[in-house]
Parts: C-alpha cells; structure tokens; sequence
C-alpha cells in the first residue's frame, strides 16, 4: 500500500525537477536578455539563491522546513494577491515579481513534498491558487503547482489512509511520517 504513496511522490517530485528546470530556464534566459549584465546576476541570485537554500532544507531538515515554508508560502501567496489587486510593483516596468516568488517557492515545497506530501501539497495548492489572477506568465507557474500539490495531496491521503488501519495513530508515528 505504501508503494503507491511513494510512486505518487516520486511522481510530482520528477515534475517539479522538470518544472525546475524548464521554468529555471526560462527565466533566467529572459533575465539575461533583458536587463542583462550584472544587474541580471543580482536579479536571478535574489530568488535562485533562497530557493536553493529552502530546497535544501526541505531535504536535510523536513520538519523544520515545514514551518519555514508554511510561513514562507503564506507570505508569497499573500503578496502575489495583494500584487494582483492593486498592481504593487509594475509588470511591464519590473517583471512578474510574484510569479517568480510563487514559481522559486514551489520548487521548494516540491521538494519536501518527498517527505511531508500532505503539507507540501496543501501550501502549493495555496500558492497556485494565489497566483492565479497574475496574468499568462502567472498561469504558467499556477497550473503546475496546482498539479503537483494535488499528487502531493493523493500521496498524503493514500498514505494515512492505510497507516492508520487498526487505531489512532501515536504521536511519535506521526512525527515519523513526516
């Protein structure tokens, strides 16, 4: 039973690389095109370097990155509605802000979702939904992590699911799963 819960996570975890890395891609290329040179760097390292550091987290560290990353997640998906409400920092000026902290964010809770599926796929269903509003570029990181939080979520249910057959579950063998 637990082999379907784990093929889930690998599942949404092989799109998230591949999500990493085309909308990775992507993104810097358009950086690098404009503005280009060194103000391009900065602005690629500003939201290359935590998601790194929050990937890294979530795999050293689970249950600490999921305190981390529902604060995280909660701050980015309240700044990307806020952005699509009253238009903070200007897109054609500036560039999709929240689009790339919604997308940099994902990737990290794409990465924990290998070991806590169940908060993993509920943040990125929050910062999906958030950012929906946002535009073409907005949709092209929602839908994605729309996707991936819902295996996510399938994995974390069909992982409890069979876990607690049999009586309540001890509060040592919930902090385990994670």
């Amino acid at each position: 039973m637990f082999a379907v819960s784990k093929a889930l996570r690998y599942i949404a975890f092989g799109l998230t690389a591949g999500f990493a890395a085309l909308g990775g891609a992507f993104i810097i290329g358009e950086t690098m095109t404009d503005p280009g040179g060194s103000m391009a760097m900065a602005l690629v390292l500003s939201w290359l370097a935590p998601m790194i550091a929050l990937c890294a987290l979530a795999f050293l560290r689970p249950r600490a990155s999921v305190r981390v990353l529902t604060v995280t997640a909660a701050l980015v998906a309240g700044f990307a509605v806020i952005d699509t409400v009253f238009r903070v920092v200007p897109r054609d000026e500036v560039g999709p802000v929240a689009t790339i902290a919604v997308f940099a964010v994902s990737v990290a809770l794409g990465c924990l979702g290998l070991r806590a599926a169940r908060p993993a796929g509920l943040l990125l269903l929050l910062v999906g939904v958030a950012n929906l509003g946002g535009g073409a570029s907005a949709m092209a990181v929602s839908i994605p992590a729309l996707v991936i939080g819902g295996l996510f979520l399938l994995a974390g249910r069909w992982h409890s699911r069979h876990t607690n057959v049999g009586g309540p579950v001890s509060r040592e063998a919930t902090h385990r799963r994670l």
